[in-house]
């Protein structure tokens, strides 16, 4: 009887655990999903270019004025904000001299002072004389002598005031030599090299750090001249360029962003026929970031303005496996698998080739990440708030 019961336990056991996993002798139910048609489209070929990423903004920080650093507050690599200290020189002289120059200040200041004070007597004693000559008074060459002197004095007072004019550009320029003792960023930026260190005599002009700007970035590429009108005209509509960047694949799907012409540079390299493109680009991963870095290389599809038909598949519809992308078809009610060859991208479209899939089948694309070829599919008629993953219900 034990034995029996021991059957009789595991026959159980092994229909209780298919009924938690859901599972009965006709496989696991069919799986919601969410398809879209292929189609078959004019569209202008495009060619996979090479460039990178650089800085818009990439500066050599040099010194306004000469002295001995006394205070190096960054290192290579470290991330700094407009107006951040970068480093100081020694200041004493420029202090000595700023000072100077405010004592030169109230000097001028108070010479200033002084002939007002005189060009003020001078004209009332004229005041008098010249009442005193209305009324017969006064002589003629006392008068005359009264407005020599107004004269003089009014001389005096212009030269005091540019000498205080003088003494006070002389001061403005001895506090911006002392500001001038503490380099600072002038935009924000990560330092790339260190180019002086402290102890070290720096003279006008040398150079303190290499700062690049990590906020404006740009694509650069070279395109062959036989593509110039195409790119041209593509800028000029507003058109995306599809950029592949290797280096931010874990961050971003695939790596794949997209940017806008920015200019064409009207100048062809002599020797390759290659013209220069700029594209902006922006690329921040889920935590808003900004992923990308001067320097790292990217693929870039360029329109050639040759037309051609192409088969297209939302961009949804492609799922990633571990021999290369594929994406899943309806075939009488179930799951199938064909494999593609990702060409370009066009808005939300992806041309594609693929030796499976022809104009008006339909692909999978939501509840397509845990398919599997022979899966049963629900077909639902919009994506549903419900359908997680595979939309396994």
């Amino acid at each position: 009887m034990s034995g029996m019961y021991r059957l009789v336990l595991i026959g159980m056991l092994g229909l209780l655990a298919a009924a938690v996993n859901g599972q009965g002798h006709d496989g696991p139910p069919p799986a919601n999903v969410v398809i879209d048609a292929v189609t078959s489209q004019e569209l202008v070929e495009r060619r996979v270019v090479t460039g990178e990423i650089r800085s818009r903004l990439r500066s050599s920080i040099a010194s306004q004025v000469e002295g001995l650093m006394i205070a190096m507050q960054v290192e290579e690599g470290d991330l700094v904000a407009r107006g951040d200290v970068i480093a100081r020189l020694d200041d004493v002289r420029a202090r000595i001299a700023f000072n100077r120059a405010m004592a030169d200040v109230d000097f001028a200041s108070a010479v200033m002072m002084q002939r007002e004070a005189e060009l003020e007597v001078a004209r009332r004693d004229l005041g008098r004389l010249e009442e005193l000559a209305r009324l017969g008074s006064s002589g003629v060459s006392q008068l005359d002598e009264a407005k020599t002197l107004v004269k003089a004095r009014e001389a005096l007072m212009a030269q005091a005031k540019a000498e205080l004019v003088s003494a006070k550009g002389d001061l403005a320029l001895r506090e911006r030599e002392v500001q001038d003792m503490t380099i600072r960023a002038p935009f924000a930026g990560r330092v790339e090299s260190k180019e002086s260190e402290v102890g070290q005599w720096v003279g006008q002009g040398d150079p303190i750090v290499m700062l690049v700007s990590m906020n404006e970035l740009e694509v650069l590429v070279n395109v062959p001249e036989s593509m110039y009108a195409s790119v041209v005209s593509t800028g000029d509509d507003g058109g995306e360029i599809e950029l592949v960047i290797p280096a931010i694949s874990g961050m971003i799907p695939d790596g794949r962003v997209f940017g806008k012409i920015i200019a064409v540079l009207p100048q062809a390299d002599s020797l390759s026929r290659l013209f220069a493109v700029r594209i902006g680009v922006e690329a921040k991963d889920e935590n808003g970031k900004n992923t990308l870095r001067p320097g790292m290389s990217l693929s870039a599809w360029i329109p050639t303005g040759k037309p051609g038909r192409f088969i297209t598949v939302s961009k949804d519809a492609i799922v990633r496996s571990a021999t290369g992308e594929v994406v899943y078809y309806v075939d009488d009610g179930k799951s199938a698998l064909a494999p593609i060859t990702r060409l370009f991208a066009v808005g939300n479209r992806v041309a594609v080739r693929s030796p499976m899939l022809r104009e008006g089948m339909s692909v999978v694309v939501d509840g397509n990440e845990r398919l599997y070829p022979g899966r049963g599919l629900r077909i639902q008629e919009k994506p549903r708030d419900d359908i997680v993953g595979g939309g396994d219900q």
